[in-house]
């Protein structure tokens, strides 16, 4: 009787396991695949950055979120203002500084992050089609 109540546990952990066989794409898996591409002409670097301060009280009590973040769409709005279409080869970085250690969080805290966000404005070229399919070895071998 002790026994099989020493299974049942050994029982119910193997029960819950399960075995999956997971495979990365390589190059080779797909090679009738292609990207459909327009040809553009690059205007220029887009460079946005945003502040975001966070405060809390003593305690903790009361938190306060002051500021923006810098978002994809104001990588656009920068490029439109170009004459740009697209922007591309996008980068979104994000700084803290404040301090924290212990004494902070009965004492109040700050904390400042800066957002800065950078693209390449591009503008569609019109009668210049690129080829239909384009070769996919991009892949690391």
């Amino acid at each position: 009787m002790r026994k099989s109540f020493a299974i049942l546990p050994v029982l119910a952990v193997l029960a819950g396991c399960v075995t999956v066989d997971f495979t990365a794409p390589l190059q080779g898996k797909f090679d009738n695949a292609g990207l459909a591409y327009k040809a553009f002409e690059v205007i220029g670097p887009v460079s946005v950055s945003a502040t975001e301060t966070h405060r809390a009280s003593p305690l903790s009590i009361v938190r306060t979120v002051e500021g923006a973040k810098v978002t994809y769409s104001d990588l656009m709005q920068e490029a439109a203002r170009l004459g740009a279409d697209d922007i591309i080869d996008v980068r979104i970085d994000m700084n803290t500084s404040g301090k924290t250690n212990l004494l902070d969080r009965l004492t109040g805290w700050e904390r400042i992050f800066t957002h800065t966000g950078q693209a390449v404005a591009i503008r569609y070229v019109s009668g210049k089609e690129g080829d239909a399919k384009m070769p996919m070895d991009v892949f690391p071998r």
